[in-house]
């Protein structure tokens, strides 16, 4: 005798409330971490924020200029600062969110 009741359940499925909790605690490990690229002149005391950028857990950076005409996609921190010299002031880094771990090419 064949059930002909019994419903074929695939062992993976998630109710809809589940996947949405799998998709927000997923963003939540993958975010990129945001932060700013500044342009600090120590002899006048002052400073300027050139871009925004996300740095993504591959080490890949997407910068959006500020106060700089940037804009770009680098493979590195590093390659991505070299964009951002601005004339002998010196660059500094400051994260909006918590500061990754270094990826190997920074």
């Amino acid at each position: 005798m064949e059930n002909t009741t019994a419903r074929l359940v695939h062992p993976f499925d998630l109710a809809p409330d589940d996947l949405r909790a799998e998709a927000d605690a997923l963003a939540c490990e993958e975010a990129p971490h945001r932060f700013a690229v500044f342009a600090l002149d120590e002899a006048e005391q002052d400073g300027v924020i050139l871009a925004w950028g996300l740095r993504f857990g591959n080490g890949r950076v997407v910068l959006v200029g500020d106060g700089a005409p940037i804009r770009g996609t680098f493979g590195s921190l590093r390659s991505a600062l070299r964009v951002c010299a601005y004339g002998g002031a010196e660059t500094y880094v400051a994260w909006v969110d918590p500061e990754p771990d270094p990826a190997p090419e920074d």
